[in-house]
């Protein structure tokens, strides 16, 4: 009784040194992701999955690593299409063991509708996770069929569904921001400012929308004033990295200087966006253009 009880003991003290092991490693390996050291973190992560095949957090923190080694123009195509393979590999792995994890059922899909066939697009797969997606979250699901729509150019399928959804959800006003995008498209302007000020009146923070209404005021030569004013509230704020940057905002605050014959005014912020984008052609064209205007 007494050596069973010791052999219990030292398997219970293994298997706590093994588990502190395991966390120390987990929580190095986040640091050195939180630190943009992505191969280092890959390989300690590589370990903790041989560790625990059934590990949800191990698969998706590798997912999500081998995600931002694709994403470094320093790895080359070809090194960046093998991060690519092994990151929907792992995100394969992570809804086999939580079939309800939306997030790498999100990421699956849109990995697999947007790119072409060589870049491992397989709109027949796309959907397929839709459908998954639908059945846990039908709301978006949705989103995503409308988003699908507007990438393939398909609009008045796209206002429709945009409506339904409006119907079915009231309480989501951004999606008048995709419907404000439908209308732009079909360079319906007028339809277009309407969505956009919609989203913008339910949450004046809504940075892509304010954004929006600056550039269709370039395209309807309308509102321009409107517009001059929310592409500056635009540039007020640190946009997300999803977002247009400042250096094309600055772009389009010229632009719209420049149909309103400001042309000192758009020459200013077009040298504000080479100076936060030196390598931009159509920034120094734009400039050319304007610095003509003022001989």
């Amino acid at each position: 009784m007494r050596d069973k009880l010791i052999v219990l003991i030292i398997i219970g003290l293994i298997m706590l040194s093994t588990n502190l092991h395991s966390q120390n490693s987990l929580e190095k390996a986040k640091e050195l992701m939180k630190n943009n050291e992505n191969e280092q973190a890959v390989q300690m992560l590589e370990e903790l999955v041989k560790e625990d095949e059934n590990n949800v957090e191990y698969y998706k923190l590798l997912a999500t690593t081998y995600l931002k080694l694709s994403q470094n123009p320093e790895n080359g195509m070809m090194k960046a299409m093998k991060y690519f393979k092994k990151c929907k590999k792992s995100f394969l792995r992570t809804i086999e063991l939580d079939p309800d994890d939306i997030e790498s059922r999100v990421f699956l899909v849109e990995s697999y509708y947007y790119p072409p066939k060589i870049a491992g697009g397989n709109k027949k797969k796309a959907l397929e996770q839709l459908e998954e997606i639908k059945i846990r979250d039908p709301q978006k699901g949705m989103k995503i069929s409308i988003e699908f729509l507007m990438f393939d150019e398909d609009y008045e399928q796209a206002i429709q569904k945009c409506n339904e959804y409006i119907n079915r959800y009231p309480g989501d006003l951004k999606i008048y921001h995709y419907l404000g995008m439908t209308f732009q498209q079909k360079e319906d302007f007028q339809k277009a400012f309407e969505a956009f000020e919609t989203v913008i009146a339910a949450d004046s923070t809504a940075l892509n929308s304010l954004y929006q209404i600056g550039r269709t005021a370039i395209f309807s030569e309308e509102n321009l004033e409107r517009g001059v004013e929310c592409m500056k509230l635009y540039l007020q704020n640190d946009p997300a990295e999803e977002s247009p940057s400042l250096d094309a905002a600055h772009w389009r605050l010229g632009m719209i200087y420049e149909k309103q014959g400001e042309m000192k005014l758009a020459k200013a912020e077009y040298e504000e966006a080479i100076k936060l984008n030196p390598k931009d052609k159509d920034y120094k064209k734009a400039l050319k253009k304007v610095l003509k205007k003022l001989k």
